[in-house]
């Protein structure tokens, strides 16, 4: 499974948010391709961030989610985080499954 740290690229921040970011984090990691190829990747979320918008999730993600379908995004992406990071990550993961994605 190859690792993805997130701070890499968020440079430390506290408050990930904003679809914008979301886009740029998206095209940054070249999430297209990821969610082609065959492998799993773990995205690692510092303990330091408490608040992952899901604005800027579904940025991120909400294409992936749509394209693979839940189970298959949750297989290919695997996310280590806090216990309240998680729940934005799953609040995001039911808006996309659910279309609250107004701004695809």
């Amino acid at each position: 499974m190859e690792e993805i740290k997130l701070n890499k690229l968020t440079q430390n921040m506290k408050v990930i948010s904003g679809r914008e970011k979301g886009v740029e984090l998206r095209e940054k990691l070249k999430l297209d391709e990821k969610d082609k190829d065959k492998k799993q990747y773990k995205i690692v979320i510092d303990e330091n961030v408490y608040s992952f918008n899901s604005s800027c999730f579904l940025g991120l993600f909400g294409k992936s989610i749509r394209e693979l379908g839940e189970n298959k995004f949750r297989e290919k992406y695997q996310f280590e985080c806090t216990d309240l990071i998680r729940m934005n990550i799953e609040d995001g993961i039911n808006d996309a499954t659910n279309n609250v994605d107004t701004l695809r």
